[in-house]
Formats: structure tokens, sequence, C-alpha cells
């Protein structure tokens, strides 16, 4: 199916089809099971010798093609610093537009609807909107095609366990996706909320060996290092290592300064220096 189209400066968009051929396109679009490439046609083609670059449609089914080649958008790596700076509104504002162009492809091989759905997830859960959530969760659960999306959104669901107290059932579906997940992302999401649980339930330890997953095996997951620093600041406390405790602390506020977890962690330390001041032998 071949449709002209007028020419337009798109970004290079590919398919890599099944049988190894590559589609060289400037831009896609889904239309039913088809994903439509817009590609430049030959003027011998279009039998007009005088016209410039034309380009035109064609259409290829979902089942012929290994993968989408998208780029990888800027939003990706903007995003994460501002929700971790706190720039929440300004974090949806962007990764929202992401969000909705590959929602079309967001059961085709390439497409980064899960990774952008998970980022708005994570802004709108950081500003503490977990009825917008839900849809997110609902539809990352549905994307069949991927188990790691699944479990990314078997997470999240555990983590609404935690805000409603039902802690040990948590910690069970953390325990099995943290058995199967391959991600970094997904495995830091699973450890931090695991630590709150058990850190809700008193399990110090546990949730000290959770917290510090983040930090000393992915500290390239920006979003989930300061609430695994924070997380591990809270369990040395519960564990009466005081010392260990505000070091966490001081090196959350020298590395994140700017993170929605700073100012609860001056309060941490606040609790410390109290702590230490009346475990001190009197003078």
């Amino acid at each position: 199916m071949l449709v002209l189209a007028a020419s337009a400066p798109l970004s290079a968009q590919n398919i890599l089809l099944k049988d190894g051929k590559v589609i060289v396109s400037k831009g896609l679009r889904r239309q039913g099971d088809t994903i439509m490439a817009t590609v430049e046609i030959p003027l011998a083609a279009t039998g007009d010798k005088e016209a410039s670059v034309q380009t035109g449609e064609v259409g290829y089914a979902l089942a012929q093609i290994a993968k989408l080649e998208f780029p990888e958008p800027a939003q990706m790596r903007t995003v994460p610093d501002l929700i971790v700076a706190g720039k929440l509104p300004e974090a949806l504002a962007q990764i929202e537009p992401v969000v909705k162009y590959y929602e079309s492809f967001r059961d085709a091989p390439g497409s980064w609807w899960d990774e952008a759905a998970m980022l708005k997830l994570e802004a709108l859960q950081a500003m503490g909107n977990y009825k917008d959530s839900e849809p997110i969760i609902d539809s990352l659960a549905r994307s069949a095609g991927d188990p790691e999306t699944v479990r990314a959104a078997k997470v999240f669901m555990a983590a609404g366990l935690t805000r409603r107290g039902e802690h040990a059932r948590a910690v069970e579906i953390f325990d099995q996706v943290l058995k199967d997940a391959t991600k970094p992302q997904t495995i830091a999401t699973a450890s931090v909320n695991k630590g709150q649980s058990h850190l809700a339930l008193k399990q110090y330890e546990p949730a000290l060996l959770a917290f510090l997953q983040v930090p000393v095996f992915y500290p390239n997951q920006k979003l989930l290092v300061p609430q695994a620093m924070l997380g591990s600041a809270k369990a040395y406390y519960g564990m009466e290592d005081l010392v260990r405790a505000k070091a966490a602390l001081d090196g959350l506020l020298k590395e994140f300064p700017s993170s929605a977890q700073a100012a609860e962690a001056r309060t941490e330390l606040a609790k410390v220096a109290k702590r230490e001041k009346a475990l001190a032998p009197p003078k």
C-alpha cells in the first residue's frame, strides 16, 4: 500500500522486519494492525520529473515486524532528574507527550511507551496522586508481550499494599518479583518498596539489606537512590547504629540536596542528634 505525502523534516524511525530487511523511514504511525512508514519515493515511481523530494507511506503488518527502531526520547533522561529535584509538575508536562505519542505503539516491539508510562507513574506517586496512577498500573499489568513490564506493574501494586499497611503480603510479592526480574529499574523499585515494608514492621536488618541494594548495585537509578539512602538511615537508626545513620543522611544531603527526601533527611538528623544526646554518658 503506497500513499503519497508532502515531504516533512521527520526524525529517523526505522522498521526492522523479521526477514532481516531494514525499512529506512522518516516517521511512523499506527493504523490498526499496520505500521505506516514515511519513506522517500523515487521520482520515477511518481512520474513527476519536476517534483522535488517527495515522500509516501508504505504499510507493514505488525506481524512482519521484529522491532521498531525509535530514537530514545530526550525526556527519558531529563524527567528522572526533574523528579529527583522535586519538580514534579514540570516532569509530568515533559513526559506526557511521550506517553501520548507511544500509546498507539504500546504493543509493538521497540516502543518507548512502557518506560515513559513508568516515569509518569513515578511522578504521579511522588505527588501522592495515587488515583491517577491506578489506570497506568492496570495498563502496564496488561502488557502481556513483556514479562518485565508485568513485573514492574506488580511492584507498584504491592507498593499500594505497603501504603495500606499490608506489609507481609507486599513483601511476598516483592520477593517474587526480585526472584525473576532482570531490569535494574524493576529490581531497584522492588528493593526500595520491600525495604519500606520491612521498616514498617520494625524488621531493621532485612530493611537495610533491601535499601542498600540500590546505591550499591544500581547507583544509576537516580529516582530511587535518595529514597534508598533515606530508608537505610532509618534502618540504621532502628538498629541503634547512629554513626552509620548520620553518615547515610549526610551523604543524602550532599549528593541530593534538592531531592524530595532532603527535608526529611534533615528531620532525621535532628532525631539522631537528640538520640545521641540521650545516650551520652552524664558529665
